[in-house]
């Protein structure tokens, strides 16, 4: 099998798994979010630090060429029994520069704004496939700093998942999996972790102390532990402000754990690696003197972790070295939830007075595989004629997404609503009952120039064509004069009206 495929290819190919693992189950984990203009993927990086191996590149090169489309990768671990996948779409740099070459010099302001927003649409239906065959979904961040677009992006899927639950049950009935997993369209209400990334420019001193404090006393957390405790009630706050979360973990989009960190903060690098080996080896001779025990690597190291710091589950992810709880890894930090999933403990989420139970189901790859695949043709690709249908339904409901997404379209048509009756005003200003092509065109240009100085947006020009029509049918509607000129080379007085056809006979009672 490649290090890393494409979701598509892997869902098609027949895998052979071994004997030994083919009846155990799979934890599922998705990895998205936003990039930053490093050298190095971040989102990719994080799969090579979790899995221990060098599978994506550190240029970030796709097989998908120079397309800006989203497309989902995916590397399964089977030794460990994960699978991963990796979303890239437009709010990757090298994606958003893809989509910035293949727009045209002379392309109009609606036509490049309509581009984006099919490219949004698409991250949008990628994004609701991953939460519905996920157990774990990783949201990277390029800096320290909680995007609050979020919010509004959960949101809108959360709509966009009511409008297509039902077509999501159709596609997956004959599955077989559970009564469960078919109603609710996913294995579980994913767990949702939060991954940042610490820049340069916050720096923080190393031992803990506080220039507000007593710097003889150093801190029981380590800053970049405090920062993440203060990211974790900062997201919680929001999210259960807009009730994207609540009691019921079973009835939202996704959940968090009330007992377990869900927050992590890469630290930055270092500018001196001298500095940095010096600390890397004082902090492995501290290890050494003060645990007896032999050292477990890979997962479980957490357990270890806990056992030593004494720690309730919440803050399972540190070590005490000293009087400071030490920083876990990325691993540890997301072990911790991936050994629920595999030991089919399942995430309980729920919070409240009467929490109630939500489902969970680990799959088999093989049961994984049919239910991804089905959700695949339906969200995604829309190749299969058997789904067919069920995937242009499921593109008419996308329209859900515009009402939450797409502010600057709803912006330009309150604006452009607003002008187009000073518009027709002025169009209507100091106008007789009945005038010619000539009056008719001058006054369209007065209104045009009252109608430009109050729009905006990617709406201006489709309102402008009605601004059009409207004053070509005031103007044709009873108020067209006639144009034809008499034997002396005068205008008729009257409004528009027909003139006999040659061969007709005129009467001259019609005349007076």
């Amino acid at each position: 099998m490649a290090p890393h495929v494409n979701l598509g290819a892997l869902l098609q190919a027949e895998f052979q798994e071994d004997v030994a693992h083919r009846e155990d189950g799979l934890c599922v984990v998705g990895i998205f979010g936003k990039s930053s203009t490093q050298t190095g993927p971040l989102k990719g990086s994080l799969i090579n630090t979790l899995a221990d191996k060098h599978i994506f590149s550190l240029f970030g090169e796709s097989e998908e060429g120079d397309s800006a489309d989203s497309h989902i990768e995916a590397f399964y671990d089977q030794e460990n029994r994960v699978l991963y996948l990796l979303l890239s779409s437009v709010c990757d740099s090298r994606q958003l520069l893809r989509a910035c070459r293949s727009l045209s010099a002379g392309i109009s302001h609606s036509d490049a704004h309509d581009f984006w927003k099919g490219l949004d649409r698409q991250h949008c239906l990628h994004l609701l496939y991953m939460f519905s065959v996920c157990h774990v979904l990783l949201l990277v961040h390029p800096s320290q700093t909680f995007d609050v677009t979020h919010d509004r992006l959960f949101r809108a899927l959360d709509a966009l998942r009511q409008k297509v639950l039902p077509l999501i049950r159709a596609a997956i009935k004959e599955c077989a999996v559970s009564k469960e997993w078919k109603l609710n369209c996913r294995p579980c209400p994913p767990r949702l972790l939060f991954v940042f990334q610490m820049t340069a420019t916050l720096k923080v001193s190393g031992n803990g102390s506080d220039s507000g404090g007593n710097p003889d006393k150093p801190k029981k957390h380590s800053p970049r532990r405090r920062l993440q405790h203060a990211l974790e009630d900062q997201i919680y706050r929001i999210f259960r402000k807009s009730r994207v979360l609540t009691n019921q973990s079973s009835n939202c989009l996704f959940t968090v754990p009330a007992n377990q960190a869900f927050v992590y903060v890469i630290p930055a690098a270092d500018k001196d690696p001298v500095g940095t080996l010096l600390g890397q080896l004082r902090s492995n001779c501290i290890l050494s003197e003060q645990d007896t025990t032999p050292a477990l690597s890979g997962p479980r190291r957490y357990q270890q972790m806990r056992r030593s710091a004494r720690q309730p589950s919440g803050e399972s992810t540190s070590m005490l070295i000293g009087s400071q709880l030490v920083d876990c890894s990325l691993k540890e930090f997301l072990w911790q939830h991936v050994e629920l999933v595999l030991t089919k403990k399942g995430f309980d989420d729920s919070v409240g007075r009467n929490p109630q139970p939500s489902h969970f189901e680990l799959p088999t790859y093989t049961k994984w595989v049919q239910v991804a695949s089905r959700l695949y043709q339906v969200l995604i690709t829309n190749t299969d004629e058997e789904l067919a249908e069920l995937a242009t339904k499921v593109q008419s409901q996308v329209k859900v997404l515009d009402g939450f997404l797409d502010a600057d379209t709803k912006y330009s048509e309150n604006r452009c609503q607003k002008a187009l009756p000073l518009a027709h005003s002025a169009y209507q200003s100091n106008l007789p009952h009945n005038y010619t092509t000539t009056v008719h065109k001058n006054q369209l240009a007065q209104a045009l120039r009252v109608y430009s100085q109050h729009a905006r947006g990617v709406a201006f020009q489709r309102y402008a064509l009605q601004l059009h029509e409207d004053c070509y049918k005031f103007w044709s509607n009873g108020h067209q004069l006639c144009e034809e000129r008499s034997l002396t080379d005068q205008h008729c007085v009257h409004k528009f009206h027909l003139l006999p056809q040659p061969g007709q006979k005129l009467f001259l009672e019609n005349i007076y």
